[in-house]
C-alpha cells in the first residue's frame, strides 16, 4: 500500500467539502493502519515535497492540510485574514446552532421520550457551513415509534418555522430531518456501508442522547473500523463522555417533566397512533417519491446525494 497515495486520497475527500483537515481527522478517516506519530512525520514529508500544504490560523492551535492545488501558498494566515474561507464557515455555523427557534426547537424535541437521539450530520457537523446551508438533523426513535418521532419532529419544525420545503433546492438556517432510525435496528443497511456513510456515522455530533443510544449506534455500525481502521479511539471517548451527554439530556427531561404525562397513555394507544401516523406518512412519502430509503425501522430522505458525486 503506499501510504502517500491513501493520505492524498484522505485529503482530497475533505476538499471536496471545502473542508481542511486536522492531523487527527486525517489519522481517523486515512484508510490504512498508522499511528498518528508516524503519519505526523509522513505528513511532514509530503509538506516538504510539496505533495500537500500545510498551514495554522493565528487563533487555532492545529494545523490543518490541504492538496497543493487549492492554493495554500503560506504556512500560517495571519489574524488579519481571519476573514477566509474557514473562518467564515466557522462562524456561520456557530450563529446557525445560536438561533433561537433553532434552540428551543432542540429542547421541545427533548422533551418525547419517542425520541432518543438528536444529532447534528453534514456539513453543520464540521462546523464547515455555508450561508445557504440547511441544519441536517439526525434522529433515532424509541422502538417501534418511527413514525411518531417523525411527526413530531417535523411538526415541531413546522411550528417554529425551520421546516425545510419539500422542492426547497436552497434553506438557510432550516432543518433538514433527513435520517430516522428505529432504535431496533441501529445498524445502517449493509449496501449503504460506504466511505461516505462512514464518514457521516463518525462525524454525526450527537446534541440528545438517552439510554446510551448513541454507544449502542456506534457498536451497532462497526463496520466503519473496516474502512476506517484508525476510528476506534471514538468507542474509547464515547465511554468516558457518555456521563455528560446523558446527564444534559435528562436534564431537559426534568424541566418539562408536565408536559411528559403522555406517557400514562396505555401502549395499544400509543400502537394505535404509530399506526395511524405511519399510513399517514407512507401515503405522503409514495405520492412525491423519488430516491428515499423507506423501512420500517429506517428512513433515508437525501434529496442531493453527494455520495453520487464525489470524485476523488
Amino acid at each position: 500500500m503506499n501510504i502517500n497515495k491513501e493520505i492524498l486520497k484522505t485529503v482530497k475527500y475533505f476538499s471536496f467539502f471545502a473542508y481542511q483537515p486536522t492531523l487527527k481527522e486525517i489519522h481517523t478517516f486515512l484508510q490504512a493502519k498508522i499511528s498518528k506519530n508516524e503519519l505526523k512525520m509522513e505528513l511532514g514529508h509530503m509538506v516538504k515535497r510539496r505533495i500537500i500544504a500545510k498551514y495554522k490560523m493565528m487563533d487555532e492551535n492545529y494545523e490543518k492540510y490541504t492538496p497543493l492545488e487549492y492554493g495554500i501558498s503560506t504556512t500560517v494566515i495571519p489574524k488579519n485574514e481571519a476573514t477566509s474561507n474557514l473562518s467564515k464557515r466557522k462562524q456561520i455555523s456557530k450563529r446557525k446552532l445560536q438561533n433561537w427557534r433553532y434552540r428551543i426547537y432542540i429542547k421541545l424535541l427533548s422533551i418525547f421520550p419517542q425520541i432518543k437521539l438528536v444529532g447534528l450530520s453534514g456539513s453543520i457537523a464540521m462546523k464547515n457551513a455555508d450561508l445557504d446551508d440547511d441544519i441536517d438533523l439526525f434522529i433515532i426513535t424509541q422502538k417501534e415509534r418511527l413514525f411518531t418521532g417523525r411527526f413530531l419532529a417535523t411538526i415541531f419544525a413546522y411550528i417554529m418555522g425551520l421546516k425545510r420545503g419539500l422542492k426547497q433546492h436552497k434553506a438557510p438556517n432550516k432543518v433538514c430531518l433527513n435520517l430516522f432510525f428505529d432504535e431496533n435496528n441501529l445498524k445502517v443497511f449493509k449496501f449503504k456501508q460506504t466511505e461516505f456513510v462512514g464518514h457521516e456515522v463518525l462525524q454525526m455530533k450527537p446534541i440528545i442522547v438517552k439510554d446510551n443510544i448513541y454507544k449502542r449506534f456506534l457498536e451497532a455500525n462497526r463496520w466503519v473500523q473496516d474502512i476506517f481502521p484508525n476510528s476506534s479511539w471514538i468507542m474509547s471517548k464515547v465511554k468516558n463522555q457518555k456521563s455528560k451527554i446523558q446527564v444534559k439530556s435528562q436534564n431537559y427531561f426534568k424541566n418539562f417533566k408536565l408536559l411528559t404525562l403522555t406517557s400514562n397513555f396505555s401502549l395499544l394507544t400509543f400502537n394505535f397512533i404509530e399506526s395511524i401516523l405511519k399510513n399517514l406518512q407512507l401515503t405522503l412519502i409514495n405520492h412525491h417519491r423519488t430516491t428515499e430509503l423507506i423501512s420500517n425501522t429506517q428512513l433515508w430522505f437525501h434529496p442531493d446525494d453527494f455520495e453520487k458525486k464525489i470524485k476523488i
